[in-house]
């Protein structure tokens, strides 16, 4: 390795990291089939646990996904979640810095906080995947502890990053993992757990600027040394 190299690589690194965004608005026109495989290809590459690799992966695109996003919408307006894992309430810290978020998230799609019916509109977006023209739907086996479901995360993070890397804009969203069984009804059935999904594609202008930069907690909240 150059020392050209040895300099360059962590600048670009954090670039990478640092300039991921939850997009929220995208272009209709989707990322061409090639591109879509080579960044699957590339997020196989994450890690797990023994090798494991216990994530299994939905890539729904064109009338699948119009009709995946009506199914979750009509599932909602139901009032008739189907999570396939428990919903609990976050508390504490989590709870602060979840509400902290949101407020920055809604400011900037201009919903006002006390605007009912504009959040309620924008929670639908959501399950419409903001408009953007696929999604990955990203479960567990049936018998999966906590460590696959970590190494769910893991893979999660490598994908959005290689998304990251090819110009492609992504949105996690937990809440398509609130209504499972309106996934199932479009994609057909399953026995693995479904945990969440990201919306992708290529963004409209100026939407990754759009979306606020929400703050980390420092280091040395969340991060201990030991020597």
């Amino acid at each position: 390795m150059t020392s050209l190299q040895t300099s360059l690589e962590p600048v670009m690194a954090e670039r990478l990291i640092r300039g991921r965004r939850a997009v929220r608005a995208y272009r209709p026109d989707p990322v061409p089939d090639t591109v879509i495989a080579e960044v699957f290809a590339l997020a196989a590459a994450a890690p797990s646990h023994s090798n494991t690799q216990p994530w299994s992966v939905d890539v729904v695109s064109a009338g699948a996904r119009q009709r995946l996003g009506e199914a979750l919408v009509h599932a909602a307006e139901s009032g008739k979640p189907s999570p396939d894992f428990p919903l609990r309430p976050y508390t504490g810290t989590a709870a602060e810095r979840s509400f902290a978020a949101g407020a920055l998230t809604h400011e900037a799609l201009g919903v006002a906080r006390d605007d009912r019916a504009a959040r309620r509109r924008a929670f639908l977006a959501g399950l419409r995947f903001y408009g953007a023209p696929h999604v990955a739907l990203l479960s567990v086996p049936a018998d999966a502890d906590e460590r696959m479901t970590a190494d769910l995360g893991i893979y999660a993070q490598t994908l959005m990053l290689a998304m990251t890397a090819h110009g492609i804009a992504s949105c996690p969203q937990g809440v398509l993992g609130f209504y499972a069984d309106a996934v199932r009804s479009v994609l057909g059935p399953s026995t693995d757990k479904l945990l969440f999904g990201i919306s992708f594609g290529y963004p409209e202008p100026g939407a990754m600027a759009a979306m606020p930069d929400v703050p980390r907690a420092p280091l040395a909240e969340t991060t201990r040394f030991h020597a």
